[in-house]
Formats: structure tokens, C-alpha cells, sequence
């Protein structure tokens, strides 16, 4: 191929080369031709002459003879290998010897040219290994560019990582970082009180401007010292740290009479809107979970209106959140693995005969045959949303038992169990197919304040009317008991509530209650049932009084198995 002789020069004319050669006449003539190249040329008459250059300079290139008095080319080019592996080297020879090949290429040499110099032959090499070293050149400025783009970037993230970019102060992750090295830090948690409302009433660019003035005025009042930092947490919630080793309440009091000063009706104007802010301040000085504690003192500071709050243990319901968080799990495993039991609880007449038995809920215990009541597990599935499920497991056992037998059942029915129309479609789905057992069904629905609409519960109880379905009101007589709701559905049964007739016997007021719902409930021709009979005594005094059904441990605890109570 033929080469450019002007593309040659241009590619090596940045470029400093060291040019070895012993003859004299041979160095003259070639050095006045590279010249033509290169922007420098050494030279050096023997091996010895162009190490010493070597160590003193610095080259792009190294052009060599081998044969050489005091110190070979190829000895020469060994020692340079142990300093600079990279450095592009091209021999020159009269001998076309194999041995030459071979050291050249042990010494990763970049061209090998013989002696005498042909024009062409010189050009070409120089060009290959010219337009190498270009190469690399740019590679490695692109290398800095990009290193130095990464390093401008990693500044820009690590600034935003230990800052926040909108207030300018220190960022969440700083904050967490510094509390840790922290024994005991002391902590104050600031919240702009109702700050959602500002972005809903005046849109999100002005309560991030809000944000800013906050900032720049928390930052001003904070006192000028190095024991406390400022932190921007999130939206509207800031920290202060301090990062004193001694806790001084004292000098907290202050702090905090001070920012209410200036903070607490602050009036903030963002172009034609002037809106007031106010704050309130979680304190924590405990030495583990610092943070945490903080935020439950701000939270109970915001749910009770206080305007500032010190951690203790007394607000700490975090045992309490886990305990129910662990029982959550515990409902969750007995619905995956069917370990929700119905059981049945006898109903008796006044001649204790059973007449219906009352479908209740257990749990059954893991790897055991013990029971769990409702009492441990109840409310807190009414929490957690799994109630719906334990609900539905019941009720259909129950319907399924009254399809497989002659037993008259009442079931438990919430006002959430009323609301769910999908829930209660399936029921009337169910009782359409086996409209048999709607006679021997009793719907209990219990009564109580929670109940959004009687209008739900009179739809739901007319609806299932015409299947034969009766109905009680559950837990009537404490709470809230709407007479007149009574009277508008009319259900079949009244249930007095089981902590009226337990203490008939020895509180009268009690005694006059159940008494008077008796009657009323007689002269509406509703049939009455007492629950909770747990003694004789009670037994009689509520015959006495004419109760119509009865239900208790007086005459059974509730029953995995139905048949037990023949």
C-alpha cells in the first residue's frame, strides 16, 4: 500500500523520538529524514547512550539499531521494558536473522526494519505504528474526558446525596449517617402543621417556596454554633441534631421556646398569597432508635394538639403495634391452612330443651387441637381487614351444616358483613339453591354504634325474609339501642346483652333493664333471649321474668360438635 507522506508528517509531528543508531553516516542521513516528521528527534550513538537519554526524557517513540558497541538494542530495549511496557518500539538491522525475530517479539517490539533504508518500507512501518500511537492518544483523552465527567457527576450526586437540593441543607441520608455515630443524639423533629393543605389550596409551586422561606428562616434562628445541624428530612418535616455528648434540658427548653417564637405563626408571603405557618416539635434524647422515637413523639404531638412532646415510654406503643402485627400473621397462617373452626353453642327454652345453637367463631391453634376465642384474635382482624375472610368462612360452614342436617343455626352477621353486596349476593345465591333450610336459619346482627344507615339493614332483612330467614338483634340493651329501629324492622328476637344479665342477681338497675326489655319486647311480639346464664340463680330469676330463650356455660360452652348437645 502507499502511504500519505503528508498524513504521516501531520500524525507525527506532536511527537518526540529517540533515534539510536552507531553509525555515524547512517545517523546523519536518517535523522534529517525523520526530522521531516517529527516535532523532535535525540539521538543516541550506542545502547548505553539511549538508556541514559531514556531516563532523562521523556519519548512517544523509540527507534533502534540492535547491533551496537557498550550495549545492544535488544539489551537496551529490556532494561527500557522494565520501566515502560507501553512505549512503541521499532528495530533496525542489516541481519535478516531469526534469533533478532525472536527477541523482537518477546519484547513485544512494533516493527522490525532492515537495513539499508528503503523509503517505502520506512514510511509504511513508521505510519502503522504513528497511527497507533494516535490512537491510543485519543483513548486516552477520552479516557480523562470521561474520568473527569464521572468525577463532576459523583461530586453532583454526592452533593445531592448529603444535601438537599431544594432547602440546601443537610439531606436525609446525612442525617441517618450522623445519628449513627451518635451514643445518645438528641434529636427535635419539626413538622409544618397541615402543609398538604397549603399545596391543595395554593398548588405545589407555592408550598415549595413556602419549603424554601421555612428553611432559610429555621436556619436563621437556629443559634450560630457547631453543636447543632439542620436537616431537611422530607416534604415538610425537619430535624435538628445535637451533637453534644452532655444532655442539657435546660438548653432544650430554650431551643424550643425559641424556634415557637419565630417559627409559630410564621407569615410567609409568596407573590400575592401571605400564608401562616405553624409548627410542631418531637423531641428524643434515649440512646437506641433515636429517630423512631422522635417521630412517635411528633405523632402523639400532632393527634393530641400539643405543640411539642419529649419521648417516654408512656406514648411508645410500638410492643403493642408489633404484638398485633404478629397476630395479624397468625390469622393470616390459620386462613391458608383451614384452621378456622366453627363451633356451636346450645340455645335452650325455659324447660332446657335445646331449640338452636348459635354458630361462633374459633381459631384452631398451630400444630394443636386447642381453641383460640375471639376475645385474642377479633379485633384485631377487624383491624387488619381479615375479618371479611374469617366472617365468610363461618357463615358458609354454617349454611353448609344446615344443608347436611336438620339443625336450626343462628348465625352472626356485622354491619360490614351487611355491606358487602358481593358477600351477601353469594348468600342469596346459596339459600335460591337450597331454599329449605331458610326456616332453620337465624340471622344475629349485631347492634351497635357502627352501623352508618338503618336503611342497609332494613334492605338486608327484607331481603332475606322471603326465604324464611328470622332475625335477632344482637347485644341489645347497652351501647347504643334505637327503640325505634327496633320497631321500623321488627326483627324476631331481641338478645339482651350478656353484661346485663350476668349481674341481675346482685345490681338492680340491671335487673329493672332486662325486666323492662322483656316487656317491651313481649308487648311488640318479639321473643326474648338472655346470654351469658351462668349460674341457677340466673336461670330462675330470668324465668321469672319470662324470658323466652336462654344461652350460657350454665348449660354448655359452645360445641366443635353439634351432636354433643343432644
Amino acid at each position: 500500500m502507499s502511504v500519505n507522506l503528508k498524513e504521516l508528517a501531520q500524525m507525527s509531528q506532536p511527537l518526540k523520538l529517540l533515534y539510536v543508531e552507531d553509525d555515524t553516516n547512517a545517523r546523519e542521513s536518517t535523522y534529517q529524514l525523520l526530522t521531516n516528521y517529527f516535532h523532535e528527534v535525540v539521538t543516541a550513538v550506542d545502547g548505553k547512550d539511549g538508556l541514559e537519554k531514556f531516563n532523562k526524557q521523556k519519548f512517544d517513540l523509540i527507534l533502534s539499531d540492535i547491533n551496537m558497541p557498550r550495549l545492544s538494542g535488544i539489551e537496551m530495549l529490556k532494561v527500557i521494558r522494565e520501566k515502560n511496557s507501553n512505549i512503541p518500539v521499532l528495530l533496525l538491522s542489516a541481519y535478516d536473522d531469526s534469533d533478532y525475530f525472536l527477541h523482537a517479539i518477546e519484547l513485544d517490539v512494533d516493527g522490525y526494519i532492515l537495513k539499508p533504508l528503503m523509503m517505502n518500507q520506512l514510511s509504511k512501518t513508521l505510519f502503522k505504528v504513528v497511527q497507533k500511537i494516535n490512537l491510543l492518544a485519543l483513548k486516552e483523552n477520552y479516557q480523562k474526558k470521561l474520568e473527569a465527567e464521572v468525577k463532576k457527576r459523583n461530586v453532583e450526586i454526592e452533593y445531592k446525596l448529603y444535601y438537599d437540593t431544594l432547602t440546601k441543607l443537610l439531606s436525609r441520608y446525612s442525617f441517618f449517617k450522623d445519628i449513627s455515630k451518635l451514643y445518645a443524639p438528641v434529636i427535635l423533629l419539626i413538622d409544618i402543621d397541615k402543609f398538604k393543605l397549603i399545596n391543595e389550596v395554593y398548588g405545589s409551586n407555592v408550598g415549595t417556596e413556602v419549603l424554601k422561606e421555612f428553611a432559610k428562616t429555621l436556619s436563621q434562628v437556629l443559634p450560630k454554633n457547631n453543636e447543632y445541624k439542620l436537616y431537611r428530612l422530607s416534604a415538610d418535616e425537619f430535624a435538628i441534631l445535637d451533637s453534644t455528648r452532655h444532655i442539657e434540658p435546660e438548653k432544650y427548653e430554650l431551643l424550643i421556646a425559641t424556634l415557637f417564637k419565630h417559627l409559630n405563626n410564621l407569615k410567609i408571603t409568596i407573590g400575592e398569597n401571605t400564608i401562616s405557618i405553624d409548627i410542631t416539635i418531637g423531641l428524643s434524647t434515649v440512646e437506641k432508635n433515636g429517630y423512631e422515637s422522635a417521630k412517635i413523639a411528633l405523632d402523639y404531638a400532632k393527634q393530641h394538639k400539643k405543640p411539642y412532646v419529649m419521648y417516654s415510654s408512656q406514648i411508645d406503643h410500638r410492643k403493642e403495634s408489633s404484638l398485633t402485627l404478629k397476630c395479624r400473621d397468625d390469622i393470616s397462617a390459620a386462613i391458608d391452612e383451614e384452621r378456622v373452626v366453627a363451633v356451636y353453642q346450645p340455645i335452650v327454652n325455659k324447660e332446657g330443651k335445646t331449640v338452636k345453637h348459635e354458630t361462633l367463631m374459633r381459631l384452631q391453634e398451630k400444630d394443636s387441637y386447642s381453641l383460640m376465642s375471639p376475645f385474642y384474635f377479633l379485633d384485631v382482624a377487624i383491624k387488619t381487614r381479615l375479618y371479611e375472610h374469617l366472617s365468610s368462612t363461618i357463615i358458609f360452614k354454617a349454611l353448609d351444616l344446615l344443608r347436611r342436617s336438620e339443625h336450626v343455626l343462628s348465625i352472626n352477621f356485622t354491619y360490614s358483613d351487611i355491606k358487602n353486596k358481593s358477600f351477601v349476593k353469594k348468600i342469596e345465591t346459596y339459600l335460591t339453591q337450597y331454599p329449605e333450610i331458610g326456616e332453620r336459619t337465624v340471622f344475629e346482627i349485631t347492634e351497635s354504634e357502627s352501623i352508618e344507615d338503618y336503611a342497609d339493614v332494613k334492605s338486608f332483612i327484607q331481603g332475606f325474609r322471603k326465604f324464611g330467614v328470622r332475625f335477632a338483634i344482637d347485644d341489645f340493651g347497652t351501647g347504643f339501642s334505637n327503640f325505634e329501629y327496633i320497631l321500623e324492622i321488627e326483627p324476631d328476637y331481641l338478645k339482651i346483652d350478656g353484661s346485663l344479665v350476668k349481674k341481675i342477681d346482685t345490681d338492680e338497675k340491671s335487673y329493672i333493664l332486662v325486666q323492662a326489655i322483656v316487656k317491651f319486647s313481649h308487648k311488640l311480639g318479639i321473643k326474648v333471649i338472655a346470654e351469658y346464664v351462668c349460674s341457677e340463680t340466673i336461670f330462675l330469676m330470668l324465668k321469672e321474668l319470662d324470658v323466652d330463650e336462654y344461652q350460657g356455660f350454665y348449660f354448655s360452652e359452645p360445641l366443635e360438635n353439634i351432636e354433643a348437645s343432644k
